[in-house]
């Protein structure tokens, strides 16, 4: 097996691992109307299960007439926010502790362990990044009472070093995204554009590979780098916060 081939053979177990840990943020018009808006990442943070996802996204779903929702599992209800949430201007995160009444009886939502999310840039640039998230336009709302019917984009890539992104602060780093050299697992190349909008707030992981065989490779070896903030299409890249911007935020909680 070729190298790519093993980095495209890791995208369906990744994606399959990582889906219980996803949420869908959602702007609600009113009683039965929504719209997703951006993804996030539900985790312990603090000893606290909570969703971690980008402040703008928080902004733009808070502006509906009704404020906004989390998908809380197939075919259940979205869960209506409620109460404080911590955020973060200078790096767009944002931190929201679920409330004791958040269903907790649901198999298919897990949540992050903390210890599994990495503050620091290490080994990215070594690593293979992987992202996940559910991008508008391949999600619709049906209605509040019956749920949220998403498709999640799994996508991975290498950060990208060469040519440097402009701008970059110290705390994100770039991934490249350029849908006209998208393949699919199956090494079948895509033919339909796919747009990243409501893929802020996506988690950002790296796979684990970095410093060890392909044999020792499985999906529990990954770990949380960061979170979607950005899509510059010029330059061909999603821009991450790095979860090192997390640690000013939890330490207010």
């Amino acid at each position: 097996m070729t190298k790519e081939e093993f980095i495209l053979s890791t995208i369906q177990p990744m994606a399959e691992y990582t889906f219980p840990f996803l949420t869908s943020v959602v702007g609600v018009k009113d009683a039965t109307q929504g719209e997703h808006v951006g993804s996030g990442l539900r985790a312990i943070v603090n000893s606290r299960r909570a969703v971690i996802t980008a402040r703008h996204v928080v902004e733009r779903a808070a502006a509906y007439p009704r404020q906004f929702a989390l998908s809380a599992g197939y075919g259940r209800a979205p869960y209506i926010v409620s109460g404080k949430i911590e955020l973060d201007p200078i790096g767009d995160l944002a931190v929201y502790y679920l409330p004791d009444d958040f269903p907790a009886d649901v198999p298919e939502v897990s949540f992050w362990p903390e210890d599994r999310i990495q503050r620091s840039l290490e080994r990215l640039a070594t690593d293979f990044l992987f992202t996940h998230g559910f991008p508008a336009s391949r999600g619709r709302f049906l209605r509040l009472v019956n749920g949220i019917a998403s498709r999640s984009l799994p996508y991975g890539a290498m950060q990208r070093l060469d040519p440097q992104v402009s701008d970059l602060q110290t705390y994100q780093f770039a991934i490249e995204f350029d849908p006209a050299g998208m393949c699919a697992p199956d090494r079948s190349r895509s033919d339909s554009f796919v747009d990243p909008g409501g893929l802020s707030g996506s988690p950002v992981w790296r796979i684990g590979i970095s410093g060890r065989s392909r044999g020792e490779w499985s999906p529990a070896l990954s770990l949380v780098v960061g979170f979607l903030t950005q899509w510059r299409p010029d330059e061909k890249v999603l821009v991450a916060t790095s979860a090192g911007r997390l640690t000013e935020i939890l330490a207010r909680g």
